[in-house]
């Protein structure tokens, strides 16, 4: 047993050192840009809550207005998010509103595809609804669109009204997943994303008719949509400025946190074979370190062992995880790592599980 955890351990820190590198392959933009026309697609359910402060933030951006339009698809909202948007595309010439009817088949992929038809600029740049992005978002956003690159993603962490150790937890499982993307993306590997920050171009949404093929998963216009322009993708890059960062608000109750956490990791069934495999094997590297405290408490296992078998663990992960933190100047979060450590593995588990056999309730 123990032989058989050290290779897998040993098999994680490789993994993990790759994607490390794969951060700091990622080349630095030019320091100025010419602009580049971007549309800005956004699909709204029940929103009137957060679309007003998007807006007003899209609209204020430090880009020429000429240069980026404004689309929002309402994915057959029930409130004013329609009435709100309207208010706004009155006063703006780069802004138009679309509508999918009550009595036809939604959902956000669907929404998103009706926006990027009527979208006239190359580069299609994403948020959602309830984000807070800078006013150099798009700027940041073209300064990286140069040369090959076909796809960009950025850091968006969540923002709550009372600043706890929940959501420094939280934040910090999330900064592990950025690393992840970023490091693939500097090895030009389509891993993972979010669609909170992200950014492509549309002759590769083009290329692989659009979201064709992940219309009926109920989630994916980020991570599986990356994994399916990858193979038309010259090269990728991931923002690590200030400017880039897009904030994400978090106001899910308990349940609603669990229901997203499920929808997360059932996303699973769909990946490509390679990551299907890498993830099954991290799956099964986490449940033999369960059995291994077992064994440890049963006598059968020495701590000496266990502890260098928890030590490649930390290693591997403080690896990626600085790396990350050092490009986007937020090393306070391994203040909460030692935590982290000791409940990620019983969450990761939990999740992984649930996932695969359990079920999730999300908009529709």
């Amino acid at each position: 047993m123990f032989t058989l955890l050290l290779i897998i351990s040993l098999y994680y820190l490789l993994i993990l050192i790759l994607l490390s590198f794969g951060i700091w392959k990622l080349k630095k933009p030019v320091s100025a840009a010419s602009p580049q026309g971007i549309s800005v697609i956004i699909a709204a359910r029940n929103e009137e809550e957060n679309i007003r402060t998007l807006l007003q933030i899209l609209l204020a951006q430090n880009y020429p207005r000429s240069h980026y339009e404004i689309i929002i698809t309402d994915d057959r909202s029930c409130d004013r998010t329609a009435q709100t948007v309207e208010e706004f595309r009155i006063q703006a010439k780069n802004m138009q509103i679309l509508s999918i009817p009550q009595d036809q088949q939604g959902g956000k992929k669907r929404a998103l595809a009706l926006g990027i038809s009527q979208a006239k600029f190359p580069l299609l740049a994403f948020t959602d609804a309830d984000c807070l992005p800078s006013k150099e978002w798009l700027a940041e956003i073209n300064r990286h669109f140069t040369g090959s690159i076909d796809f960009v993603a950025g850091y968006s962490p969540l923002l709550s009204k009372k600043d706890n150790l929940t959501l420094r937890l939280k934040n910090l499982e999330r900064v592990a997943i950025f690393a992840i993307s970023a490091g693939g993306m500097g090895w030009n590997l389509g891993l993972t994303c979010t669609a909170r920050n992200m950014a492509y171009r549309k002759s590769i949404y083009e290329n692989v008719n659009g979201f064709s093929g992940l219309e009926d998963i109920p989630s994916g216009d980020d991570d599986l949509m990356l994994q399916h322009l990858s193979r038309h993708t010259r090269a990728m890059s991931f923002m690590f400025s200030q400017n880039s960062i897009v904030p994400s608000n978090d106001n899910k109750d308990l349940g609603g946190q669990i229901d997203q956490e499920t929808r997360r990791a059932s996303k699973w069934r769909y990946y490509p074979p390679y990551i299907m495999m890498g993830t099954a094997l991290v799956f099964v590297y986490y449940l033999l370190l369960f059995v291994a405290l077992v064994l440890l408490l049963m006598g059968n296992l020495s701590l000496y062992q266990f502890l260098s078998l928890i030590l490649l663990k930390i290693i591997a992960e403080l690896m990626i995880i600085t790396t990350f933190l050092s490009k986007i100047q937020a090393m306070h979060y391994l203040l909460h790592y030692p935590l982290a450590f000791l409940l990620h593995l019983p969450y990761f588990l939990f999740f992984a599980l649930k996932g695969t056999f359990g079920k999730y309730q999300w908009k529709n």
